[in-house]
């Protein structure tokens, strides 16, 4: 499916109760590879921005050629692996005997994938290092694949840092930080790929999540793809909420059947 297709049959698609999410995750496929808008001519080449961040970040990591690529960029973008766009710092390994009623939230998985998520706290010092802000990015690599991989940009007040989770400090100036979130987001199947533990547990390796390649589109444009993919999810939000009205709808309506059927 095209983009123009895409934008046609929007609401037709969200008809199956798996079809929200399948759509958000085409709608980040799209964005992370230049297909969601067309490019404009007057953007810079995001190539110099790349090679000057790569430069900042000294790391340790071999080049990207063209048999690493994992699809064609489009004309101005360039790749990036993900330590050279950012330092990794993993939160702290607390103990159950660890947790208060008072102090610094801790931030599990679970509290970036549900903001209903109830939090243990801290209340005695730590590193500098495992606390976050607002506005921090966070990356948290163990878990659920499928459901606990993912970035995020952190918004919910100062908070302490748990295991299984990265704050990123970003280098250099190649990315806007929400289409960041979007281009790691968009390559979580290579993520997962990559991961290795138990069934529905596992965890990436910081060497191997250093390693993954992400597409660096000129910022202008890295700006106006976050605008419609906001805008593109947040149709597909509505959507969802309308098709679960309708569901209950539909199930109340049928237990009403149900009844004045049985008793007449």
């Amino acid at each position: 499916m095209n983009p123009p297709q895409l934008f046609r049959h929007f609401e037709t698609l969200v008809e199956t109760p798996e079809s929200p999410a399948k759509l958000h995750e085409l709608i980040l496929q799209l964005a992370v590879r230049g297909l969601l808008l067309a490019q404009n001519s007057n953007d810079s080449s995001a190539q110099k921005t790349a090679d000057g961040t790569r430069k900042l970040a000294d790391a340790d990591l071999p080049p990207i050629d063209s048999d690493d690529a994992p699809f064609e960029l489009p004309k101005g973008w360039a790749w990036l692996r993900i330590g050279e766009a950012m330092r990794l710092i993993n939160g702290r390994a607390f103990k159950p005997s660890d947790w208060s009623t008072t102090g610094l939230p801790i931030v599990r998985i679970q509290n970036l994938n549900n903001p209903d998520a109830p939090f243990n706290y801290c209340d005695f010092e730590v590193n500098e290092k495992v606390l976050i802000r607002n506005d921090d990015f966070l990356i948290s690599w163990s878990g659920t694949p499928g459901t606990s991989f993912g970035a995020f940009i952190w918004n919910r007040g100062p908070a302490v840092l748990n295991q299984h989770i990265f704050r990123a400090e970003l280098i250099g100036d190649a990315y806007d930080k929400r289409f960041l979130r979007i281009a790691i987001n968009g390559r979580l199947d290579e993520m997962i790929a990559k991961a290795h533990g138990g069934v529905g547990l596992q965890h990436i390796t910081k060497s191997k999540l250093e390693r993954i390649i992400l597409p660096v589109p000129p910022l202008a444009e890295q700006q106006r793809i976050v605008e419609k993919v906001e805008e593109l999810q947040a149709l597909c939000d509505e959507l969802e909420v309308r098709q679960a009205a309708a569901r209950e709808l539909g199930a109340k309506l049928l237990d009403s059947l149900i009844h004045h059927t049985l008793n007449p």
